[in-house]
């Protein structure tokens, strides 16, 4: 069976507001092999451990997590990243949120979905070109469970009208996913470009990344300035 997993990481806030992030960014790791990219990860986490090298964050906590991690487990991680050979690829949508409908301030779950199903019609268009019998989509949000619920019908609808093929639905911690949290390190290094003009990560893993689409970019009205 020919399967493609989905795995998905936000970046930003729901913080509407001159104190918020400028941009909300969903990243998409697409990939047919998801152990290749865990397994590299996996001895990682473990050649990180004697002498404290995993920094304090990953001794507390135990995982990858690109904002958090200290400079030098994020140029380890990055390094493994860049170099995977199964093919794979990263796209992200990204929203100006400034440039949102007011409307959606208050509604941050509309927006997400918004953002989400843009990011899902692109790749379940790509799966059905390349005749995938399976698709696997991994969200890393943690919704209460009344959100999550909203978010799996308007989702499975999606899938339904766009996949053309037979699915399974997740949320997952990305505590527990070495994948998920590759696309957190895919999605960190866009959001950097973005948000504060910092293409560090960003040229380290460029050549896989394959779409920045920014959702907002045909709109000109701004409804809130940023702060300086």
């Amino acid at each position: 069976m020919k399967t493609l997993y989905l795995f998905i990481d936000e970046s930003g806030n729901f913080d509407f507001s001159p104190n918020g992030t400028k941009f909300f960014v969903l990243t998409v790791l697409s990939a047919t092999e998801p152990f290749e990219i865990g397994s590299p990860l996996l001895k990682l986490r473990y050649d990180l451990l004697p002498n404290y090298a995993c920094g304090p964050r990953m001794e507390e906590h135990g995982y990858f997590h690109a904002s958090e991690d200290i400079q030098d487990v994020r140029n380890n991680v990055f390094s493994i990243i860049c170099k995977l050979k199964q093919p794979l690829r990263v796209d992200s949508v990204i929203g100006q949120k400034n440039k949102a409908n007011p409307k959606l301030h208050q509604q941050p779950l509309e927006f997400y979905k918004i953002l989400a199903e843009t990011l899902l019609k692109y790749s379940f268009n790509r799966a059905t070109w390349h005749v995938y019998d399976h698709v696997v989509v991994v969200f890393s949000s943690l919704f209460e469970k009344k959100k999550r619920g909203i978010l799996k019908q308007a989702f499975k609808s999606l899938i339904k009208q766009h996949a053309k093929v037979s699915y399974a639905l997740y949320f997952h911690n990305s505590k527990f996913d070495l994948c998920n949290q590759a696309a957190d390190y895919f999605g960190w290094a866009i959001y950097r470009k973005w948000e504060s003009n910092d293409f560090r990560s960003y040229n380290i893993v460029q050549q896989l990344i394959k779409s920045e689409f920014d959702i907002f970019e045909k709109g000109d009205k701004e409804f809130y300035a940023y702060k300086k």
